[in-house]
């Protein structure tokens, strides 16, 4: 008996087919997911994971790129300028942004820990020191302090800022990242002062004198 033949005796052979391959690919999308969900839910974490609309459930999320390519984003992001953000940011709108990370951590001064570490004074705090919270590999030996460049790095994403982190969330939007930073600077006795500014460049420092000498002149002229 040939393939052929059983295709000919089962008219279901197409549709077994194409459920297998479905299958398949629901199992190599699906498993990832629904593992890391798990251990988000019945396990510890750490680091300051942030809710966003992309994912508005909380749940944990991998980008396909990650599933596909194993490793972190496609494209690295171009660097912002997180002094500006944060020069005009909202302690208030953060702390709005940062209400569902209340399932997880507590802010207050001496607070307990939850699923995550409790987060007063994390600004400035050297990494995977809050006491008696249990933190992961990756966490453990990623060393240093928590400056706003790393903070803003973990919540944009935090499988490319830290592989094999428990977290898998991400804060797309940079205002929104900066408003969660600014909340958090609030969360100490001494506040952690936030980075300046980067300079203007020569081209637009040239462009911005060019328009202000046209407004200038504008004026002069009526």
């Amino acid at each position: 008996m040939t393939p052929s033949d059983d295709k000919n005796k089962d008219p279901l052979f197409g549709n077994k087919v194409a459920a297998a391959v479905l299958t398949t690919l629901l199992i190599a999308f699906g498993l990832p997911i629904i593992i890391t969900t798990l251990t988000n839910v019945f396990g510890g974490h750490h680091g300051a994971e942030h809710h966003d609309e992309a994912n508005p459930f909380g749940l944990a999320y991998i980008p396909a790129e990650i599933v596909l390519e194993g490793g972190g984003a496609a494209e690295a992001a171009p660097e912002i300028d997180l002094g500006t953000l944060l020069a005009s940011a909202s302690a208030d709108r953060g702390e709005r942004a940062a209400g569902l990370c209340k399932a997880c951590h507590t802010f207050e001064a001496g607070g307990d820990n939850g699923i995550g570490p409790n987060l007063w004074g994390i600004m400035g705090k050297e990494v995977a020191s809050v006491p008696g919270f249990g933190y992961s590999g990756p966490m453990s030996d990623l060393g240093g302090v928590w400056t706003y460049q790393r903070v803003d790095h973990l919540l944009e994403n935090s499988q490319a800022f830290l592989p094999g982190t428990q977290m898998a969330q991400m804060v797309r939007k940079d205002e929104k990242r900066a408003d969660i930073l600014a909340f958090l600077q609030t969360l100490a006795d001494e506040p952690y002062p936030f980075p300046e500014p980067a300079p203007a460049s020569e081209e637009g420092a040239e462009e911005s004198a060019a328009m202000e000498e046209g407004d200038h002149a504008e004026d002069s002229g009526h």
